[in-house]
């Protein structure tokens, strides 16, 4: 992984929407940095630290079979739409702005949930969701709120995979050709297609790696698009918690 380019966000103020849009067609993924204010991520991350304080307590997420089948270890907080310093993380006008521009004006606006991986734990290789129309897509927003080393875990992504079909199969963690990290940093926020191939790399430290995550749902397109996720071991049905 020492070889793989690494990612430099863009700066809202120093980038036009023209050029978010076009990446975001391009890439499968755009990266921002400093969308808000310092005050807004520093009062997100005391909810962030109040979180972790109940982490012990949270089962893992989606099961043990889908976490022992794909190798995907993480624990998610959900509905944290009603804290207020967390809603603003989604909720103001510049992530508004370029939502509006990716994902269409009026897109339906899902839950936030706040996903952790600790030691040792990671998200293997995956694409969020599968249909037989290719352009089908959700937008998944990632904000956050604290400045990691890449040994918290990085976020890997093969630029313009969205367009490629089905992630390739092989090893759960296995490096892809084309692959380029981007390392987690304050007031960092990703907008993701949900066919991207994307993979976080395994936590090696001490220190819990905290993300918060709100999806936007297209016009026209269905839901529970996401029901359905392809790894390179496998697939996995949500809604019925098997294979398909």
């Amino acid at each position: 992984m020492n070889n793989t380019p690494q990612l430099l966000p863009m700066v809202w103020a120093n980038t036009n929407l023209d050029t978010i849009v076009g990446t975001f067609e391009q890439d499968g993924i755009v990266v921002l940095k400093d969308m808000l204010f310092g005050d807004q991520v520093t009062a997100a991350d005391r909810v962030a630290n109040r979180l972790l304080t109940q982490l012990d307590e949270r089962p893992w997420a989606a099961g043990e079979e889908y976490c022992q089948r794909f190798d995907i270890w993480t624990k998610i907080f959900g509905n944290l739409e009603s804290d207020p310093d967390i809603l603003v993380l989604f909720e103001n006008e510049v992530m508004q702005t370029v939502t509006d521009k990716l994902s269409g004006v009026g897109s339906a606006i899902g839950s936030i949930g706040s996903w952790v991986t600790s030691r040792g734990c990671g998200q293997a290789w995956h694409q969020d969701s599968w249909s037989s129309d290719p352009n089908l897509f959700i937008l998944n927003r990632i904000v956050f709120t604290r400045n990691y080393t890449p040994e918290h875990g990085q976020l890997l992504f093969v630029p313009g995979s969205h367009r490629y079909g089905d992630l390739p199969t092989g090893d759960p963690y296995e490096p892809l050709p084309n692959q380029v990290a981007f390392t987690p940093s304050a007031n960092a926020a990703v907008f993701l297609h949900t066919r991207t191939y994307h993979c976080v790399t395994k936590n090696a430290t001490d220190e819990p790696r905290i993300q918060f995550n709100r999806r936007v749902v297209p016009n026209g397109v269905p839901g529970n698009l996401t029901s359905r996720a392809r790894f390179r071991n496998g697939t996995w049905d949500f809604s019925t918690q098997s294979t398909w």
